[in-house]
């Protein structure tokens, strides 16, 4: 079966190094970048990295755990190259963070880039969210089992919209290719950003969509498409999701999710860098924090601390494994 929903092990294990290694991190001087912090998102505004780190920035400004103005920029453009390339090109900038988001793993390795990810100085992954995959309302195909024999008796037909090539709706395609058989062949139409792919969606030009449970609820609640499959090992017990069956229970042994974070610039001084790990592990333990998280059936496992790089490069070697196996690198 291919089990991706959880974070993998090593990260596992990371998380739990990394939070026992707060403490020693922060037994030196910590040290607060000065002035007016600025957050590059790597997609339009409404975007899951969008949305997530307005929410931190708010509650960080509003509680007192950051006196610093927090600005919250989109840099769309790339696969989320414009964002990453703004923040690399200012190493040592204490001012200027980068919002972690799944391309900052997946489109160097798709560009034939380096893996830029370990060009940041990581900061934190603090949010992971799981996926649904939504089908127009009035498709014929009612769950994802009856979509793929769709797919298989017509062969490049069946349409997914996504972000850019090789990003999350890519490899859930591609693994539902993978988990359904050699013959199935389905057609990835790629979007600068999950919002431009989602209007694509929505105007009815393509079969099936990948969004987050929080991004599809809305559309779900008002008759706009028609939730196939969720992306998990069991289903869910909320009552709004209870009744969406499992690719897993639908024969298709597929599941996946993603981490979101905050990444800082190359060169980044130790002591900023741990004033940063000190102010997410505040921010996770608020009650507005953690309200947000439930509500939104979001993920909050923390990674930090000394652990943290070890766990990136798990998640950079998952991205790398999918990848490769649905033929998207080499």
């Amino acid at each position: 079966m291919i089990d991706f929903t959880n974070v993998p092990g090593v990260s596992r294990i990371a998380l739990a190094a990394g939070l026992a290694l707060i403490a020693p991190a922060m037994a030196h001087a910590e040290r607060a970048p000065e002035g007016p912090i600025e957050i590059s998102v790597g997609c339009s505004a409404g975007c899951t990295p969008d949305v997530l780190m307005r929410r931190a920035a708010s509650i960080w400004n509003d509680t007192g755990i950051i006196d610093n103005p927090i600005v919250i920029v989109n840099r769309e453009g790339g696969g989320m190259t414009a964002a990453m390339n703004y923040v690399l090109s200012r190493p040592g900038d204490e001012n200027n963070l980068m919002a972690l988001a799944e391309p900052v793993f997946s489109t160097p390795l798709v560009q034939g880039t380096d893996p830029l990810y370990d060009d940041f100085t990581p900061l934190g992954v603090f949010v992971q969210t799981q996926l649904i995959v939504l089908a127009q309302p009035d498709h014929e195909a009612t769950n994802l089992a009856e979509m793929v024999e769709i797919a298989r008796a017509n062969p490049q037909q069946v349409m997914m919209a996504g972000s850019s090539a090789g990003g999350t709706d890519e490899q859930v395609m591609g693994l539902i290719e993978q988990a359904a058989g050699d013959d199935v062949q389905m057609t990835f139409i790629p979007h600068s950003g999950g919002g431009a792919a989602q209007t694509t969606f929505l105007g009815g030009n393509t079969d099936m969509v990948t969004v987050t449970i929080d991004e599809a609820l809305p559309h779900i609640e008002a008759g706009n498409a028609r939730p196939i499959a969720i992306l998990t090992n069991e289903r869910l017990s909320d009552e709004a999701l209870a009744d969406i069956p499992t690719a897993i229970e639908q024969g298709l042994d597929v599941t996946w999710g993603q981490v979101f974070g905050l990444l800082g610039t190359p060169e980044l001084d130790p002591e900023v860098r741990d004033w940063w790990t000190a102010r997410i592990v505040e921010l996770t333990e608020t009650e507005e924090w953690q309200a947000f998280i439930s509500g939104n059936f979001l993920g909050g496992e923390v990674y930090v601390g000394e652990g943290l790089p070890d766990a990136m490069t798990g998640f950079h070697e998952d991205r790398v494994a999918v990848l490769r196996l649905i033929g998207a690198i080499e």
